[in-house]
């Protein structure tokens, strides 16, 4: 079998088996999807309603709390007095005129949409409506009330009745209501209130705008007994009872209807204001029916993609197998002397690229292969020049040795002191300790650069140390203190006649050390002071940015011991240099102690 064909196969084959596991996938991922989708929509809509109905019952309950409230209505219910038949209310209009005028006060905003009823301890009753549509009932009447009488003897500062027919009015219409006991000061029940609303204020919540349907709602009570539904169902509503109601504050779970043989799928969700669980419903079918349609539509786009798959693959297999061989021959052509390939081809495809990424990996490996054989180079050169550099301090220090030795021979001990100094300067300025050392260390070696200048300068020169020894094995930047006096002789007493002093004293202070070099030369000029801080905060800011040893110009010696200290230090270094009022200039350098 011809490779284009073995190729052919086993990537129709594999394909096959990515699209049938992808697209299976996908069959089912798709369906979880919308049933998800449906159940988050549901439980976004079923809070909804629900929201909108505590909204409702607040409202009603902000009315029973207002009339409780008022200290005209408390008082004219304390005071009644108890009149085996007739109404109280009826005796006496003004005062049930009074009380309807403050009922119309709190419903003036918002029209009424039912009744508001008030009866006293002794069951005189005054009601409050915009439908004249209340029947003739008597005191007696009123006693039989099932709630009149539980709100009569209950301790709870209110309760909810579920949708039932409205005892007041003789039309049988059905409302829900909030009755509220009215309680004096000493908490006695002075009678009690309760405000209706028509049960279309429930239908309407399940009217969604921009939805042609109305959606199917049921409520269950506490003691899960179906109170409320808007859709034909049977006497009792069992089948849409489920365990969640007792235990969860919201959710979903699926039903099925026994007399329709429907399924359904259900969502609830607890209301705030009373204990009672909203239910929405859905038809599965209506929301099964676009997840088939996406079913059917993915099978046929597999079978047209994979039908069209094959086609480019075939042609694709056959125009990649025919450089293949060329490019094998090329490859086998490729040596050590010659590490370049003949590739005869005049296509513009995969395999010419792929020969081309060979050629450029090939001129890599040349082009690392002589930068190996000219480290390798470069490293034998710089191994020669350390060599070397191991033997030009020890041929210095022999030197000295000789020099002080012959000195000795003479007579001459400065001489081989002097040679002793500066044997001590060159090898503590060679050794290799990571530039850190001790303000003792420090000292020492500017002693030593100072002897030389004594012997040099003899009595024009005067020198004045003083050091706490508190502060003498302090870490600090090696060469700190050196250059900065080696700066004083080279600037500060130039052109100044002698004698010259150079002063410096060295403190401990809060947890800080500070060394102050004095010296009575020529001071700072003032573009000199400029010129010093420009120049510091430009190495400043290149400290900051990381590009400090890449991008410095570098400086004198004074600023770049400055700049030492403030890398060492890390920005908690004490740097001052100023003229002193007596002539002269005062540099003083410091930092934290312990760091």
């Amino acid at each position: 079998m011809q490779f284009q064909f073995k190729l052919f196969i086993s990537f129709s084959v594999l394909t096959c088996v990515l699209l049938s596991v992808s697209t299976g996938l996908f069959y089912f991922y798709t369906g979880s999807i919308v049933e998800k989708n449906v159940v988050v929509t549901q439980q976004h809509t079923v809070q909804k309603i629900q929201e909108q109905l505590d909204l409702l019952l607040a409202q009603i309950d902000n009315m029973t709390i207002s009339v409780n409230s008022s200290d005209m209505i408390m008082n004219v219910l304390e005071n009644i007095p108890e009149i085996p038949d007739e109404n109280y209310f009826d005796t006496y209009p003004k005062i049930s005129e009074e009380i309807r005028n403050y009922l119309f006060s709190l419903t003036a905003l918002k029209p009424l949409n039912g009744r508001i009823s008030i009866v006293s301890k002794y069951h005189d009753f005054l009601d409050f409506s915009n439908q004249s549509d209340t029947q003739n009932i008597t005191k007696s009447d009123v006693r039989k009330f099932a709630f009149v009488k539980e709100a009569m003897q209950t301790d709870r500062y209110k309760f909810f009745l579920p949708p039932h027919q409205d005892e007041w009015t003789s039309k049988g219409k059905s409302v829900f209501s909030v009755v509220r006991p009215l309680r004096s000061t000493n908490y006695e029940i002075q009678g009690l209130i309760e405000v209706s609303y028509n049960l279309e204020q429930i239908d309407r919540l399940f009217e969604v705008e921009g939805n042609s349907r109305v959606l199917q709602g049921a409520i269950f009570d506490q003691n899960q007994t179906l109170i409320y539904h808007n859709f034909n169902i049977d006497s009792s509503g069992d089948w849409l009872h489920d365990d969640n109601l007792d235990t969860a504050n919201y959710g979903n779970y699926k039903v099925k209807n026994p007399e329709s043989h429907r399924n359904y799928l259900v969502t609830f969700n607890k209301l705030a204001a009373v204990d009672w669980s909203m239910l929405l419903l859905e038809d599965n079918a209506d929301f099964e029916r676009p997840i088939i349609i996406l079913r059917t539509m993915t099978w046929v786009s597999y079978f047209s993609i994979f039908a069209i798959f094959l086609i480019i693959l075939y042609i694709y297999t056959r125009n990649i197998t025919r450089p293949i061989r060329s490019l094998k021959q090329s490859v086998l052509s490729v040596n050590m002397d010659s590490l370049r390939l003949r590739l005869k081809t005049g296509q513009r495809n995969e395999i010419t690229l792929l020969a081309q990424a060979f050629q450029d990996l090939l001129d890599e490996v040349k082009g690392t292969m002589d930068l190996m054989v000219e480290s390798r180079s470069r490293e034998m050169s710089a191994h020669m020049s350390a060599m070397q550099a191991q033997m030009n301090p020890h041929f210095l220090y022999n030197t000295l040795a000789v020099i002080g030795a012959y000195g000795i021979k003479k007579g001459n001990i400065e001489v081989m002191q002097m040679c002793a100094d500066l044997s001590d300067m060159l090898r503590y300025t060679i050794d290799s300790d990571n530039g850190k050392t001790t303000l003792r260390s420090e000292v020492i070696h500017m002693q030593n650069y100072l002897k030389l200048m004594s012997l040099r300068f003899e009595t024009d020169l005067q020198v004045e140390i003083d050091m706490d020894e508190a502060l003498m094995e302090v870490p600090i930047p090696k060469l700190t203190l050196e250059p900065l006096v080696e700066n004083i002789f080279r600037h500060a007493f130039m052109d100044v006649e002698p004698p010259w002093v150079l002063k410096m004293k060295g403190t401990v202070r809060n947890g800080r050390w500070a060394i102050e070099i004095k010296d009575n030369g020529r001071g700072f000029g003032a573009g000199a002071i400029r010129q010093i801080k420009h120049k510091m905060e430009e190495d400043r800011y290149l400290l900051q940015s990381g590009d400090y040893f890449d991008k410095s110009k570098g400086g004198i010696g004074m600023i770049n011991t400055f700049m030492r200290l403030r890398l060492f230090y890390k920005g908690n270094e004490t740097i001052e240099f100023y003229n002193s009022d007596q002539g002269g200039a005062i540099v003083v350098i410091g930092g934290p102690i312990g760091e």
